[in-house]
């Protein structure tokens, strides 16, 4: 759905509050293809340990602006997922897992993300690219009465700099955290 040019009653603009204006509408500009799919695992190994995984794969296409080709679709991400190994024994939790993502290359990206060369990394041509990344995080938590639980973590351990798909926002570096839950 797009915002594109229209006809109202034969006209191609209007008077609005004074004002010639042109006229738009919001349209279904073109078709989309998208296929994926989620393999989820979750595992109990015995003696406490647990093992899970997430994998996400998604491939989209819609028409071009001219509806002669088909283009990347921008909002089909890269694969991403999560895989993890825990520890249960009583009141104790761990949990070390790692986050993921793949990346795309200039011609993966979708034509409308091309020219956003602000919010992507610059490959060797000087052409914006989505990076692969991961994380890798640790967290523990100890359950001190049944009401009372404290967690603890480090995310991110390896510190690495990546920034999620077309959000623009770099994501934190080595991130602690230290929290208390209290159930009434």
């Amino acid at each position: 759905m797009v915002r594109r040019p229209y006809e109202l009653n034969g006209q191609d603009s209007i008077m609005y509050d004074g004002e010639l204006s042109r006229v738009d509408a919001i349209q279904n500009a073109a078709q989309a293809t998208v296929l994926g799919f989620l393999i989820a695992v979750d595992a109990k190994l015995g003696l406490g340990i647990g093992l899970d995984a997430r994998y996400n794969w998604q491939d989209g296409v819609e028409q071009d602006d001219d509806n002669i080709i088909d283009v990347p679709l921008r909002h089909c991400p890269p694969a991403f997922g999560s895989a993890g190994l825990s520890w249960e024994r009583k009141k104790i939790r761990l949990r070390l897992y790692a986050d993921f993502s793949a990346g795309f290359t200039f011609d993966d990206l979708a034509p409308s993300e091309q020219a956003k060369t602000p919010i992507y990394a610059l490959d060797d041509n000087g052409d914006p690219y989505a990076p692969s990344w991961y994380t890798l995080n640790f967290k523990g938590s100890y359950q001190i009465v049944k009401a009372l639980q404290v967690t603890a973590g480090v995310e991110n351990i390896t510190d690495q700099r990546y920034r999620p798909y077309s959000s623009g926002i770099t994501a934190p570096g080595r991130n602690f955290l230290l929290a208390l839950r209290a159930s009434f």
